[in-house]
């Protein structure tokens, strides 16, 4: 399990490396919505990349047909061209889409629906990228004919803490994700401060591998004076739990970043400050 983000040119001018630094392991950036590019996208995609994040991507879907829908996928394989994606590229079609094509005279139904994400995904696809639907319960139930689209990666979209409310990633218990209808790639759960972004932004629980970019840090570079987070954490009773160096004892993990204060060999003695913490095995760990 990792942990992520999803940002468009509404979160403002991103300092990705504090991103970075705050834990945040993948990014899943905007590149565009119907034929228009996100005036964001070059400096956020190449900021994240820079900082050593993985990246996915996602298109806002304007789309009123399956021609349309077919031509957003060009549009964004061309936005694509010069990078490397290490993630799927989602396709993002919602309400504000169907409000958009009700203007024109549009009637959705599950048939035209489904039908327009196949379109894009398909086009994406015979470009070279893995493609994937963010959506929701609502949609897989009640609008689409998920049947034929639960091949693809899913990026499920359900807040069980409500939309008016800033949280953080230990709110949520990352195992609690939704799996009735496919177990996600990624789960967004809700939207809260990350360090390095001006406003609120969309918090992401990842389930799939993340490849490693050229930039990141081995483990075994982890020297005392680091920062680190704590990975491969269980939770139990609302509280994340990792285990101690050598044993089948646990500590709680309450800290997103901890210092490194001793290694030696495979134990590091991490805290906050010169406080010790706990002896952690340097697998269990992440140099950020």
């Amino acid at each position: 399990m990792s942990r992520g983000i999803d940002v468009s040119h509404h979160n403002g001018v991103i300092d990705w490396k504090a991103v970075k630094a705050s834990g945040i392991e993948f990014a899943i950036i905007r590149a565009g919505y119907g034929q228009t590019n996100d005036r964001n996208f070059k400096a956020n995609i190449e900021g994240a990349q820079a900082a050593g994040l993985p990246v996915g991507v996602y298109y806002f879907s304007y789309a009123t047909n399956i021609l349309k829908a077919a031509e957003e996928g060009t549009h964004c394989c061309e936005l694509l061209a010069k990078y490397k994606i290490d993630l799927p590229v989602f396709y993002d079609f919602e309400y504000e889409t169907e409000l958009y094509g009700a203007r024109y005279g549009v009637t959705y139904t599950k048939e035209l629906r489904t039908a327009i994400i196949k379109a894009f995904c398909e086009r994406v696809r015979a470009g070279g990228y893995t493609p994937g639907i963010y959506t929701n319960v609502d949609y897989i139930v009640s609008r689409l004919y998920w049947g034929e689209l639960s091949a693809y990666p899913l990026w499920l979209a359900q807040w069980p803490l409500g939309t008016g409310k800033s949280i953080t990633f230990e709110s949520v218990r990352e195992d609690s994700v939704n799996t009735k209808y496919g177990k996600p790639s990624f789960w967004q759960f809700g939207f809260g401060k990350v360090p390095g972004i001006p406003t609120d932004t969309d918090l992401n629980f990842g389930y799939i591998p993340l490849p490693k970019r050229q930039n990141d840090a081995p483990a075994d570079d982890i020297k005392p004076g680091d920062k680190v987070r704590v990975v491969n954490t269980t939770t139990s009773g609302n509280l994340k739990r990792a285990k101690l160096y050598g044993s089948d004892k646990t500590f709680v993990v309450y800290y997103d970043t901890y210092d490194v204060i001793e290694r030696k060999g495979d134990r590091v003695v991490i805290g906050i400050g010169k406080a010790v913490t706990a002896a952690v095995d340097i697998r269990d760990l992440r140099k950020i």
